[in-house]
């Protein structure tokens, strides 16, 4: 009876990667055809709330996780905006298909 359960809760998880992708990548490429191509992360956070990226910026002067700000955060801003939720995109799909193809032998 487990090994039944398995791969039900496998192919579960596996549409839900699936679904979450499709959606992610579909998400970029509307980032990506209503913005300017070039406009990066940052640009478009901006865009849409000035205030509290201004916020950030003051957590970030202040020295509040300064490494993650400088490591994490600055390199992942000057990305062009529609990277980032292709590129999730692309891992929840590889992801899936992980979980949908893997372990079968």
């Amino acid at each position: 009876m487990r090994a039944v359960r398995r791969p039900a809760r496998r192919s579960i998880a596996a549409r839900a990667a699936a679904s979450a992708g499709v959606f992610f990548l579909l998400a970029g490429f509307a980032v990506g055809t209503l913005l300017q191509p070039l406009t990066t992360l940052g640009q478009a956070l901006e865009r849409l709330n000035p205030i509290s990226f201004s916020s950030l910026q003051q957590a970030q002067r202040a020295g509040v996780w300064l490494w993650l700000w400088n490591n994490g955060a600055i390199p992942l801003l000057l990305r062009p905006a529609w990277m980032l939720p292709t590129m999730l995109g692309l891992v929840l799909i590889g992801t899936a298909a992980q979980l949908a193809w893997g372990n079968r032998r």
